[in-house]
């Protein structure tokens, strides 16, 4: 509290005393007063229009996922698409359809994502530019140029909803059912555009300062100068670190320097504000969106103990059992967020991981968790195989109701690349088991992409219940990609996961040959993200198809997972 003005209130007054009207110009005096240019509104007219911004969008979405959830409530297959049928297509065709930049090496998020980003970036910079002058031109009109003032009260704004968008127990997600990981992307582009706002912030005041000649006694007299600085000095490594080409390499080390530096920030900005008008009104919501979800997960995590057991499996790959309470239940396809107490290295951060087996409802309630060795908390693991390690369960998060949902369609293609099968395959074993609940002459089609047939020991046991059931309507096929199918030694290796090929799959020649015939078709897809790209290209076409009305299918719904966010 040593830099904050005295006394300290909520918000600060909009008393517009400080103005001496008497030396300006009647123009200049309305001009100041005015919607969009006085500074004791100016909160209102930015922040909170801002705000609107977001919550209209949001509203929009979350009317449209509900709606989309209501019409996909009946199945059976369809001759030809009709008009919603091709809307939804158009709508899938945009919410999948990526870009690739070769030269840098870059997915582009989908049409929709790149859409919606551009959409508020020039909404907000039309926000900021469109109302003159940028600067005041007398200096009884202001200290606070009006380019810097609109742009520090539209960062603000965006901060909370920033925010919202990355936490785990996510409102936003629950609003318009959407699973916290798939909004990661706004959050990290929100964040880019916030600081985009703050840089517009901020440099106005130093030109202001430098043709004022009063810098250095600003910067001496007045802690929101040095604060603000303070504050962009963190933004500027959270914004630059965030990037998968920095984060990845060393994502342990980067996820603790980033709450390091968002705690820095935040303390900054605090006092930066300085309850300016409703400014700590933000920082407020931003705290408590973010508090409310880390107590749930705290909360959450603590009422769910659980003991670990490791075991290794071929190709550098671990099978992690936790025993956990009787009451944790869980849905195919959804992951959890665990934290291994294993060294303080470790037990203060939870790690993603999804759920690879389906709960059986009277066996042992065990999670099994497959995972590549890496560095960090995996390689930690592999160090003790064979030993009981405790550890704290946060979850189930993801799409609960997806294997449900997969029921009402004619034809299901699952594709798995590596461990992408520890989703696919709970969702498969699923929809197989409900077969009274699906369309007649429904099929499902799970193919299985994996370097080494060995990797496939740990699947060949969940998929049991599949290869004892003979289903008709169902079939797997399995592609080894760095050894020969006659090589595969099946004495040693016993491999009875459907029919064994060599070599990748032909992923655009699988889908366009599933979706060829009439009908309502789902394709889940996991997997590295050149594999996810492929598949999300393949689909998007088909998707096109039905909203041209030129296809076959009435609808083509895909649900696509990358191993990471």
């Amino acid at each position: 509290m040593l830099w904050l003005k005295k006394p300290v209130l909520w918000t600060s007054s909009r008393d517009a005393g400080q103005w001496n009207s008497t030396k300006m110009t009647l123009e200049d005096w309305t001009l100041i007063r005015s919607k969009w240019h006085d500074w004791y509104q100016a909160d209102w007219d930015y922040a909170q229009t801002t705000v609107y911004l977001f919550c209209a969008t949001l509203g929009v979405v979350a009317l449209l996922r509900w709606g989309s959830q209501l019409a996909h409530g009946r199945s059976g297959a369809a001759q030809k698409p009709g008009l919603l049928d091709r809307v939804a297509g158009l709508a899938g065709y945009i919410t999948t359809r990526q870009f690739r930049v070769a030269a840098l090496n870059w997915n582009s998020p989908p049409v929709a994502t790149i859409g919606a980003i551009t959409g508020l970036l020039v909404f907000v910079l039309a926000l900021i530019f469109t109302a003159k002058p940028y600067y005041w031109p007398k200096h009884t009109m202001g200290h606070s140029p009006p380019l810097g003032t609109r742009a520090g009260w539209v960062s603000i704004a965006i901060m909370p909803f920033m925010i919202a968008f990355g936490t785990k127990v996510n409102f936003i997600g629950l609003l318009t059912r959407t699973s916290h990981e798939r909004l990661q992307v706004f959050h990290r582009w929100t964040a880019t555009i916030m600081y985009v706002t703050s840089l517009i912030h901020t440099f106005p005041y130093i030109v202001n300062n430098i043709a004022w000649k009063d810098m250095q006694l600003q910067y001496k007299t007045t802690p929101w100068y040095w604060t603000g600085i303070a504050a962009l000095i963190p933004q500027t490594w959270l914004i630059a670190c965030s990037w998968g080409y920095f984060r990845n390499p060393q994502y342990e080390l980067f996820k603790k320097l980033h709450y390091i530096a968002a705690a820095i920030f935040m303390a900054a900005l605090f006092i930066h504000c300085n309850f300016r008008l409703t400014s700590w009104h933000y920082i407020w919501a931003t705290l408590a969106l973010y508090g409310t979800s880390w107590l749930v997960r705290l909360v959450r995590g603590l009422a769910t103990p659980a003991t670990a057991t490791v075991r290794s499996l071929p190709d550098r790959t671990l099978a992690v059992r936790l025993a956990v309470p009787a009451r944790f239940r869980w849905a195919p396809g959804q992951h959890i967020l665990v934290r291994f107490m294993i060294s303080p290295l470790h037990f203060g951060s939870t790690h993603p991981f999804t759920i690879a087996n389906v709960h059986v409802q009277g066996k042992k309630n065990e999670v099994e968790l497959i995972m590549r060795v890496r560095d960090g908390i995996t390689r930690a693991l592999a160090a003790r195989e064979g030993r009981s390690i405790s550890a704290w369960v946060d979850g189930p998060y993801g799409h609960s109701g997806l294997a449900r949902e997969l029921r009402r369609f004619d034809r299901v293609l699952f594709l798995a690349g590596g461990s992408g099968t520890t989703f696919t395959a709970p969702l498969f074993l699923d929809l197989v088991a409900h077969k009274a609940d699906r369309p007649a002459d429904a099929k499902a089609e799970f193919v299985i992409t994996v370097r080494e047939s060995g990797a496939l020991g740990w699947l060949e046991r969940e998929l049991q219940p599949f290869e004892e059931s003979e289903a008709g309507d169902a079939a797997v096929r399995t592609h080894v990609t760095r050894e020969k199918v006659e090589d595969v030694d099946i004495e040693k290796e016993p491999v009875s996961i459907g029919s064994l090929h060599h070599g990748r799959p032909n992923i655009p020649e699988l889908v366009k040959e599933f979706c060829s015939t009439p009908g309502r078709v789902a394709i889940i897809a996991c997997g590295p993200e050149e594999f996810a790209y492929d598949v999300r290209t393949a689909v998007a076409a088909e998707q096109l198809g039905v909203a041209r009305g030129s296809s076959a299918m009435s609808e083509v719904y895909l649900h696509a997972e990358n191993y990471s966010w």
